[in-house]
């Protein structure tokens, strides 16, 4: 339970699904929030519709990887290549900022906090995939 958030069951999950070599400062957690219509439609119940996840960053590509409402790594995996995003942005916010981009026509934004108590990489990945991988951050 709740395995997505640390470092070294993300190293082996990623070894284990052969993916690039895992470099411990270039993840971070984030959430897609549910539709509005999701929120009128089923009220409170909309939350179970936030997806959860890990997003991966190299040179070459942006990886998604699914977490489940306890934070365990799931098999939902999503690479997107560097070449085929656009509009890479990042805004920041007190609490928490949000992660922008667009691939193949479809406008991605992602929830990522500032900090996480159990996931105390967070803090220090954040500035590292600002400084080395989003060209535009406010």
């Amino acid at each position: 339970m709740s395995n997505g958030l640390k470092l070294e069951h993300i190293k082996t999950y990623f070894e284990q699904h052969q993916l690039p070599s895992f470099d411990s400062s270039s993840v971070l957690y984030g959430m897609i929030n549910a539709k509005a219509w999701q929120y009128i439609l089923f009220s409170g119940l909309a939350t179970l519709c936030i997806k959860h996840l890990l997003i991966y960053f190299n040179a070459e590509k942006i990886i998604l990887i699914g977490l489940s409402l306890s934070a365990d790594l799931t098999d939902s995996i999503t690479v997107i290549p560097m070449t085929k995003i656009t509009d890479l942005s990042f805004k920041k916010g007190i609490i928490r900022g949000e992660l922008t981009f667009t691939y193949e026509q479809n406008k991605y934004s992602i929830k990522v906090p500032n900090f996480i108590v159990t996931a105390k990489w967070q803090k220090g990945n954040l500035k590292n995939i600002l400084e080395r991988y989003i060209i535009r951050y406010s």
